[in-house]
């Protein structure tokens, strides 16, 4: 390359020919040297935020909540070493994973989690999230049953953590923690394929509304989608919605996903113990109940994840949320009494699901029964489901982890206190109504009242 001689600006002096226009100094060649760029200052700024999805990140985490029961020494407290062996060996797995205890009677508000292996109380909601000293991992594994902890304490935990329970032992609870640290590795499941199963007894039944608003809305989405349409079955109402048929198809599609809505047992009330091996059994077409040994007979969870929109599908609560709603001696009244005479338990089938053989991944339920009024407002008649809509097809098949997809049905519960609290104090200053009230918080006991059942950080493989 041969050195210029003369270069030019492109300004201008005036006149004619006044460009501006130089020979090169003959210093110019050591002019670059001694003219380097000065350094660029560079600024902090925060990190990107942590992607909830992803349960490895620090910054997220996951971790277990266990009972903490007399006669521990305070070696067992720290090194967690009093808990069955498979979540001790999944624990390891997920890299020394923080335990908290929940002390039965210590905290009647539920404000805060103990952890013996940092020896600090954190609080809950109002604590970072991740695996810090300090912190509560965004994913939270219940282990133990409702008795030991209870319903309630998931309740609260769901308003802000993706929250799961395994309310298994002895061998159920070995067949999932196996399936669990393998991800699942040798499931038949397809992850393509997904069966929507929907009674329908009619316009005046409260299943005709389930079935409108979730079960046909959800197959919507899964039809239309290229990816998914294939496989996708809706089995619905008189004629096709028995129990026979839903079980041909569980065993032809292996599916990834069922999503079932219908009634849900609950008789008889007068023989606890019936009702206890029965309770929240889905009722078909023909109103006979979908028998677990039926079910576990012919197929295998294997993987499946399962939501089941049925009074009482994942358990009961030995103190229901909607005591006093309805007239004494109703029909509703005798039955939220009646489940809650069980006491605080897991349901026959999900009990089932996950702790068979080649268990399911998640299951989804109420502990409650539900209500119309969750479905659809009273007022305007729109449909209030989008959430679990979007839960179903848009976050479970990103895939987001099956506690993350239910985040924003759980949010909805800030809402709904909110517009209770701002209703309850307007009415306070003789404006408001009675009616305003009443519709919030049946709505947002409706929506606390689901679970989800086994660990929430469950995922659906990639299609």
């Amino acid at each position: 390359m041969s050195w210029p001689t003369e270069l030019q600006i492109n300004a201008y002096l005036g006149g004619e020919n006044k460009a501006a226009r130089s020979a090169l100094a003959s210093e110019a060649k050591r002019w670059p040297l001694r003219n380097a760029p000065p350094k660029v200052r560079t600024f902090l700024k925060p990190p990107a935020p942590a992607d909830l999805r992803n349960w490895k990140d620090t910054n997220v985490g996951w971790g277990v909540v266990v009972a903490e029961t007399d006669g521990l020494t305070d070696e067992q407290k720290r090194t967690s070493s009093d808990l069955p062996e498979p979540i001790q060996a999944l624990i390891k797995d997920r890299g020394g994973a923080p335990v908290f205890r929940y002390r039965p009677g210590w905290d009647e508000q539920f404000r805060l989690l103990r952890s013996y292996a940092n020896g600090v109380d954190v609080a809950i909601g109002q604590s970072p999230e991740g695996l810090g000293r300090e912190c509560i991992p965004h994913y939270l594994l219940i282990v133990g049953s409702p008795e030991q902890i209870p319903w309630e304490f998931q309740y609260i935990l769901n308003s802000h953590y993706a929250v799961g329970r395994l309310p298994l032992a002895g061998g159920g609870l070995e067949n999932y923690v196996a399936a669990l640290r393998s991800n699942w590795a040798e499931s038949g499941a397809q992850p393509k394929n997904s069966v929507v199963w929907a009674t329908n007894q009619g316009s005046s039944d409260i299943t005709g509304l389930i079935c409108d608003s979730i079960a046909a809305k959800v197959y919507a989405k899964l039809s239309a989608d290229s990816d998914l349409a294939a496989g996708a079955k809706f089995i619905r109402g008189a004629g096709s919605a028995t129990g026979a048929s839903l079980i041909d198809a569980l065993c032809k599609l292996r599916p990834g996903l069922v999503v079932t809505t219908s009634h849900g047992q609950t008789y008889p009330l007068d023989n606890p113990e019936l009702l206890a091996n029965c309770l929240g059994l889905l009722v078909d077409q023909d109103y006979a109940s979908v028998q677990v040994s039926d079910l576990l007979g012919r197929w295998e969870p294997d993987g499946v994840i399962w939501y089941a929109h049925a009074c009482c599908s994942a358990g009961s609560s030995g103190r229901t949320l909607f005591d006093g709603l309805c007239p004494e001696g109703s029909e509703v009244d005798r039955v939220l009494k009646g489940v809650a005479k069980l006491g605080s338990r897991v349901a026959p089938l999900p009990a089932a699901l996950l702790g068979a053989k080649k268990p399911a991944r998640a299951f989804i339920g109420h502990v409650e029964p539900t209500f119309d009024w969750t479905l659809r407002n009273p007022q305007t008649r729109q449909f209030l489901t989008d959430s679990t809509q979007q839960a179903l097809y848009a976050e479970l098949y990103q895939p987001s982890p099956i506690g993350q997809a239910y985040r924003k049905c759980y949010d909805r519960l800030s809402y709904l206190y909110a517009s209770y609290e701002a209703a309850l104090a307007e009415f306070g200053r003789g404006g408001g109504s009675r009616e305003a009230m009443l519709e919030d918080l049946l709505c947002a006991r409706d929506v606390q009242s689901m679970v989800i059942l086994g660990d929430p950080a469950a995922v659906l493989p990639a299609i």
